[in-house]
């Protein structure tokens, strides 16, 4: 008794809707708060700059990453153990539904009305109809619990990472170029792809986007080079990835690093842009210690970009200047360590790479719970039975919900109609 109790409120309708309700909340929490996997390196430090307790509170709350929390971890099993007791349960009650056991209603006719005429000839099984309305509850079920298991897989399998490209640059691996978000890795710690940036169209208005698309050349390991743009909600996928813009762009300053030895590389110094000066010639400041034959160096940097753009840079070790001036396209820095030769600017923009195996079982467990929620709302099965009782007729009649137009005619097979 306490077993058959126990299971009954693990399979009960009421915990359904409370735990879908919870999961809405949730999700809707998820997608109206700021969410530290969504936002890129420096929108996350302004959001904690400009928000510094709600953000503390937020993340104290396991509300910055809520569908990587544990409480909504805990509301996806409870609610696939529910629907997983629910469908059972109701599997149940269809194999009984079948076998012809304990109708919904009874009746006792002395005279068949004409539209039971018919049902002489059933045999003992009786009519079915709607028989599609039964799989409805049970395929509903299934398609949700088909999405959460592929969500809680995505969310431990998932791949999130940020990262900026300037025109004409080639992400081929991910030392050095990739910030990961929290709890996510790259399979192998490589990517098995390339990718070049070889446009990036920006028009602003009104300090917004008019138009943000970014033209890419993707080559998988071992395929074909092809190319793709890449707009504003609109992700272009490579293998198992998915790539989109975070809306961050700026400019990058231009290098060609000569090395003591001769050799030369290049090197690419990117400056974040405010949207509202995007196409001004507004001094982009950078401040940055790297590190030269093991010691720091101090460098202050101010990029003004534009058709004659300077690059204005002050290097300091130790308090001592290394390099204090203005650079044209042309122009040498002579650090001592190597030279840097100033070539210009081009674009950069901020991309974030996803990983999106599990989004096609998200999809098709979406497909099937809405295709068995219409089942069940639009399908109405019915299943009908006749006996002879003597000088009598007896008629059973099984249904799983209401069905008002059956309701009405059962009234007028009761009036003897």
């Amino acid at each position: 008794m306490l077993r058959s109790r126990f299971f009954r409120l693990l399979a009960s309708p009421d915990l359904a809707l409370a735990l879908i309700g919870g999961l809405v909340l949730a999700a809707i929490a998820g997608g109206t708060l700021p969410q530290s996997s969504r936002l890129s390196p420096l929108e996350l430090d302004a959001w904690h700059q400009a928000w510094p307790l709600v953000s503390l509170w937020l993340e104290r709350l396991g509300l910055a990453d809520v569908y990587a929390s544990t409480g909504f971890f805990a509301l996806c099993v409870a609610l696939v153990v529910n629907l997983t007791a629910g469908t059972l349960a109701h599997v149940a009650y269809l194999s009984a539904w079948f076998r012809g056991e304990t109708p919904n209603r009874t009746l006792s006719l002395t005279a068949l009305p004409p539209t039971l005429a018919s049902l002489q000839d059933a045999g003992p099984s009786g009519q079915h109809r709607g028989g599609w309305g039964l799989a409805g509850l049970p395929l509903f079920h299934v398609g949700v619990v088909i999405i959460i298991l592929a969500a809680a897989a995505h969310a431990s399998q998932r791949l999130g990472a940020h990262f900026e490209l300037a025109e004409g640059e080639v992400l081929s691996e991910a030392k050095g170029k990739l910030l990961l978000d929290r709890d996510t890795h790259l399979p192998d710690g490589e990517l098995g792809f390339r990718l070049r940036l070889d446009e990036l169209r920006v028009e602003m208005e009104g300090g917004r986007y008019r138009e943000l698309q970014a033209r890419l050349s993707l080559q998988q390991a071992g395929g074909p080079l092809h190319q793709q743009t890449l707009a504003m909600n609109h992700p272009a996928r490579i293998g198992a990835y998915q790539i989109y813009l975070d809306k961050n762009v700026g400019q990058t300053a231009v290098f060609e690093r000569v090395l003591p030895d001769g050799q030369r590389r290049r090197l690419l110094i990117n400056f974040m842009m405010a949207r509202d000066s995007w196409g001004k010639s507004t001094p982009l400041k950078r401040d940055e210690v790297m590190m030269f034959e093991e010691r720091p160096v101090n460098f202050r940097m101010a990029l003004t970009p534009g058709d004659a753009p300077r690059f204005h840079l002050v290097a300091e070790r130790l308090g001592k200047p290394v390099f204090d001036g203005s650079l044209a396209p042309g122009d040498v820095a002579d650090l001592g360590v190597y030279q840097l030769k100033f070539i210009g600017t081009v674009p950069w923009a901020g991309l974030y790479l996803a990983s999106g195996q599990m989004v096609r079982w998200i999809f098709a467990g979406i497909v099937l719970a809405l295709a068995g929620f219409a089942l069940h709302l639009l399908v109405f099965p019915r299943r009908l039975r006749l006996r002879r009782d003597g000088d009598k007729w007896q008629l059973e009649s099984w249904t799983l919900r209401d069905d008002w137009r059956f309701e009405r005619q059962w009234r007028e097979w009761e009036r003897g109609e």
